[in-house]
């Protein structure tokens, strides 16, 4: 591990020798690290809820959902935006961590001067003067934020994976552990709340302890420009999301009655834990390394394609799949009681595996270094949320669904046309990221639909197979490419009978 130098500049990482690695060799990693953190996540996180929701209030949880949504819009206007910024930079360009951390303090106070003013006007709020005290407590987040924060993307732009979720791993366990025992002593919301305060502390003490990175409170505006630039474009963007969000919420709220809302909410829960889960893991996985290729270069292009076929040959089949099966799946995971999410399912995930290849092509755009086109993306996510609740939200949640398909396939278009018009990635490449999904997926539906009536298991495997064996046959080298990629890939290989490629 390299040690930040007084200046807080860090050369590009490599391996031990300076070699750096591949690109491919970066991506296996990142995604190999981030899938096993996610998977212990799960369960952990699993276990922790149902031993929770057995100790604690239902009142405690409004209120922690409160604090929580007041917290992160704070933490929209942190300094997190700006440091964001040193992932842009490619091999050769240093990192002045120095000069974030001087910024990202001055950015900090504000924030817990501003989080305490608002803890303080709770007072005199009836409603609200509950929790008065424990925003006051919770606004020490963003002290531990600031190093804490600085110490994830140096790792990130290390590419040290094993030490980030390492770390992220001790937070999280520490942090679980401590919301049982407070919830035992009676702690009421704060068992939810100030356990999370442990999970920046595993990188406080990587950085300041196991590195020994001291800040030096070293400041040049003309080094700082570029990240100022950055972050008030993303802190732009990130506020219009939150706004298309927040009114989202509120008029199907209005509009459905909580009864409603929560079938609602199901059906999209499940299409997003089928199809978003997976772009989102990739996303926080692949940025990083997108960053480091020269944005006009054909190794980006190559790597945007195939991120891109990535998450198409993956969320589409999931996504056709999920629909056929909605019923099965509904009363597996839900019970009989929400049966009524059923007809919602299929429009859920038709949006979804859309969200998600817009989601893919947006981090592209991103890693490319066009967060004004970024902007216009989320300006159009904001008008289209709009449009759809006035125009298709009186006609139910069917037809509502229907315009959130439309405005996605709209975001898409508009986002794919700047990665095309930018050179980021290519036509072809667009078309190989879901051309082969959708016929595979199609031959695959329709084996699916003559079984699902005999068994869901039955019809699963027989989708499947169709679909792997479309792509073998029809998309071989594509496949093979993707193959190549991926953890196992040589016992993949032996499975497909494909011959194994070159290492890249």
């Amino acid at each position: 591990m390299r040690v930040a130098g007084p200046t807080g500049e860090t050369p590009a990482a490599g391996s031990a020798d300076g070699a750096v690695p591949s690109a491919a060799g970066r991506a296996r990693l990142a995604v190999a690290w981030a899938t096993g953190f996610q998977l212990f996540r799960d369960v952990v996180q699993f276990a922790l809820t149902i031993t929770l929701v057995r100790l604690l209030p239902s009142d405690v949880y409004g209120q922690f959902g409160f604090l929580t949504t007041l917290l992160s819009f704070f933490t929209l206007y942190s300094f997190r935006e700006f440091l964001g910024h040193t992932l842009q930079l490619r091999d050769g360009e240093a990192a002045h961590y120095q000069d974030h951390f001087t910024a990202g303090a001055v950015v900090q106070a504000v924030l817990i001067v501003a989080v305490n003013a608002v803890a303080i006007a709770f007072r005199w709020m009836p409603g609200y003067a509950p929790v008065s005290i424990v925003l006051h407590v919770m606004s020490v987040q963003f002290l531990l934020d600031l190093p804490s924060e600085l110490r994830v993307k140096m790792l990130e732009r290390d590419l040290d994976w094993r030490r980030l979720r390492t770390l992220q791993a001790v937070g999280f366990v520490a942090s679980g552990l401590a919301s049982i025992a407070l919830a035992l002593a009676g702690a009421g919301v704060y068992a939810l709340l100030l356990p999370t305060l442990l999970m920046p502390a595993p990188f406080i003490y990587d950085l300041f302890v196991a590195e020994g990175w001291r800040p030096t409170w070293a400041f040049e505006w003309s080094r700082f420009t570029p990240a100022w630039r950055f972050g008030w474009t993303r802190i732009a963007t990130v506020s219009l999301v939150a706004v298309a969000t927040v009114t989202e919420g509120s008029w199907l709220a209005g509009a459905f009655g909580f009864a409603r809302l929560g079938i609602f909410g199901r059906a999209i829960g499940l299409a997003q834990l089928v199809c978003g889960r997976v772009a989102g893991l990739l996303a926080l996985s692949i940025y990083p390394v997108l960053t480091r290729l020269p944005p006009d270069s054909d190794s980006f292009r190559r790597a945007s394609a195939m991120y891109l076929r990535s998450i198409g040959w993956t969320v589409i089949p999931l996504a056709v799949l999920t629909a056929i099966l909605a019923g099965p799946v509904v009363r597996a995971l839900y019970g009989q009681a929400w049966v009524a999410a059923i007809p919602l399912v299929p429009f859920a995930m038709a949006g979804a595996a859309i969200a998600a290849l817009v989601q893919t092509a947006y981090t592209l755009l991103l890693a490319h270094g066009r967060q004004r086109a970024c902007l216009v993306a989320d300006s159009w996510r904001l008008i289209g949320t709009l449009l759809a609740l006035g125009v298709a939200l009186p006609i139910g949640a069917e037809g509502y669904l229907v315009a959130v398909c439309g405005l996605h396939a709209v975001s898409l278009v508009l986002v794919v046309g700047f990665l095309i018009g930018g050179r980021a990635v290519t036509p072809h490449g667009v078309a190989a990221a879901t051309l082969p999904a959708l016929a595979g997926a199609t031959l695959g539906g329709v084996a699916a639909q003559a079984l699902v009536s005999q068994s869901a298991w039955l019809a699963a495997l027989a989708f499947g197979a169709v679909y792997v064996a479309s792509l073998r046959v029809l998309f071989a080298a594509r496949f093979a490419e993707l193959v190549s990629y991926l953890p196992l890939s040589a016992r993949l290989n032996r499975w497909l009978r494909f011959v194994p490629a070159a290492a890249a």
